[in-house]
């Protein structure tokens, strides 16, 4: 190819210079935005909104000079008085020339009239980037097939490379690879080779935007039966075309197809498995906040679930966006009809084998008010997206589900003990559980007593409370400490101490302690209450 782009090139029209230049600035920033100037672009060929502000650049494809008489200046002037209602920080004039002295002067002069600064991006500029990257150049003025037919032929030659060793091979294919992405300003290609021997060609935008700007097509005939597979397959096909997503369709429904993909990819099949990955669109989803809400009748709120977007695609018919909430158990699937200006929902819920109940309290809390005669709607930065979604009944158990989390939840904030949600729960274990959370919640607790068993050194009986109760008498407010502790299947918390406070015991018993692994001489001490059979338990 030449080492220069000839701006004069008659192949070279308004469209085409807008095209490849469009591109050039989607490259040097991820965050273009081309607008379509079918309605009047307002000054804006291209847009960046970034951090600091809107700029704006504006592609002219003049080759020659501006001046009065050819009306070029007064077409600059007015791009720019339009630009300037968008507020810009900066505005840029690319056109394919270099400024003389009185251009420079009327443009400077014109300049001053606004707040922003304005920049004269001219030939030298567009020079320099066009050799930074001659694949734009050489798609839009020279095209590629040739290069891309000796190309395959080379390919299809590198088995001979094999006898100078695999590093050599591996060297010229790389070389080979390198050159293919030399070929598409507006995607990059990768290889990989199966094992069954089929080899794998994928497609990577090179900068956001890159599949409207050269979008790759699908057509073909296929036949679908009226049965439920069929019409299934033929909705997942209408689906990818629509929306932009994956799809599969069995080779028994495809007579033939055609695909229309960068540096000549694609070509006329006959029949086939079509395998169709999803148009993902990766341009940043910038503050954008969602949430899933829940009103009633009357049009109080009352669940609120905030996510976030993992995966948007998008087709000719709208987009379908991937959401999920901050724990990744709720699943939200929104399709929006740019037609129809409609947005449907579908969520779904998997709850984890193993996680902490402040993980999960969010959504099992908006599945208990998903009641029936409720509406949920999709909400963005704070607004509601289209008309509530009806909801059905309520899971069933959800309500249990709900206390046991708060019940648990209270336990692990309050004691610093964390630990997994058990899978299931016997009688016994379940109401330890509300026994733990009724000593943790309540400053005391009155509770009755028959009797109670503990071991204590023999040294420890010299107490003046158990000397006491060794002569017989009655000891009020007799104060015990133990441990709060939990026990689930296996597993055992300890999460806490307890001050038990006996309003009235008495000595049942004293019994010396054999205990061959220690070498404490130790006594088992049974006390019964007094006159008072009651006990105050509280949390230390």
């Amino acid at each position: 190819m030449k080492n220069r782009v000839d701006w004069t090139d008659e192949r070279l029209g308004s469209n085409v210079y807008e095209d490849m230049v469009s591109v050039l600035i989607s490259r040097l920033h991820p965050q273009a935005q081309r607008i379509d100037g079918a309605g009047g672009d307002k000054g804006r060929d291209v847009q960046v909104p970034l951090p600091t502000g809107l700029e704006i650049f504006e592609l002219k494809s003049f080759s020659g000079r501006l001046d009065e008489r050819s009306g070029r200046r007064r077409q600059v002037s007015d791009s720019l008085r339009n630009a300037a209602q968008h507020n810009p920080v900066a505005w840029y004039l690319v056109v394919p020339i270099n400024h003389t002295d009185g251009e420079l002067t009327w443009f400077n002069d014109l300049a001053a009239n606004y707040p922003f600064p304005c920049v004269w991006r001219g030939k030298d500029w567009l020079d320099g980037q066009m050799a930074s990257r001659p694949e734009l150049p050489r798609y839009y003025l020279e095209g590629s097939n040739d290069e891309i037919v000796n190309m395959m032929r080379e390919i299809n030659q590198e088995q001979a490379a094999l006898t100078r060793g695999v590093t050599d091979l591996v060297d010229r294919v790389r070389t080979l690879k390198d050159r293919l992405n030399s070929l598409d300003p507006h995607y990059e290609f990768s290889f990989s080779i199966q094992p069954n021997g089929s080899v794998d060609v994928t497609t990577h935008p090179r900068y956001p935007g890159a599949e409207k700007d050269r979008p790759i097509q699908v057509g073909g005939v296929f036949r679908f039966p009226d049965t439920e597979d069929g019409k299934k397959a033929a909705q997942a096909l209408q689906d990818s075309f629509d929306y932009g997503t994956a799809t599969v369709v069995s080779s028994e429904f495809v007579k033939n197809f055609s695909i229309d993909a960068p540096a000549d990819f694609g070509g006329n099949f006959d029949g086939g498995e079509l395998r169709v990955g999803g148009a993902i669109d990766n341009t940043p989803l910038t503050d954008a906040r969602f949430a899933l809400r829940i009103r009633d009748a009357q049009g109080v709120i009352k669940a609120h679930l905030p996510l976030e977007a993992k995966e948007r695609t998008s087709g000719r018919r709208g987009i379908e966006l991937r959401l999920e909430d901050l724990g990744g158990m709720a699943k939200v699937v929104t399709r929006f009809d740019v037609s129809t200006h409609h947005a449907k929902i579908n969520y779904s819920f998997h709850m984890p084998e193993r996680s902490l109940p402040c993980i999960l309290l969010p959504v099992v809390r908006f599945l208990a008010e998903a009641k029936e005669g409720r509406g949920a709607t999709l909400v963005l930065n704070g607004k509601e997206i289209g008309p509530p979604m009806d909801l059905p009944a309520s899971t069933p158990n959800v309500e249990e589900s709900l206390k046991l989390l708060r019940v648990l939840d209270d336990i692990q904030r309050i004691s610093g003990v964390y630990f997994p949600i058990p899978q299931s729960l016997t009688d016994e274990e379940f109401e330890a559980i509300k026994e733990v959370h009724r000593h943790l919640t309540s400053e005391m607790t009155i509770e009755q007593w028959d009797y109670v068993s503990f071991t204590i050194p023999r040294e420890s009986l010299e107490t003046p409370e158990l000397q006491q109760l060794q002569q017989g008498d009655s000891v009020p407010n007799l104060v015990l400490r133990n441990d709060l502790a939990l026990r689930l299947g296996e597993d055992f918390y300890n999460l806490g101490c307890l001050n038990r406070t006996y309003a009235s015991a008495k000595l049942e018993s004293l019994t010396d302690v054999a205990d061959a692994s220690s070498t404490e001489d130790t006594v088992a001490v049974k006390i019964v209450p007094g006159d008072d059979t009651s006990a105050s338990v509280s949390l230390m």
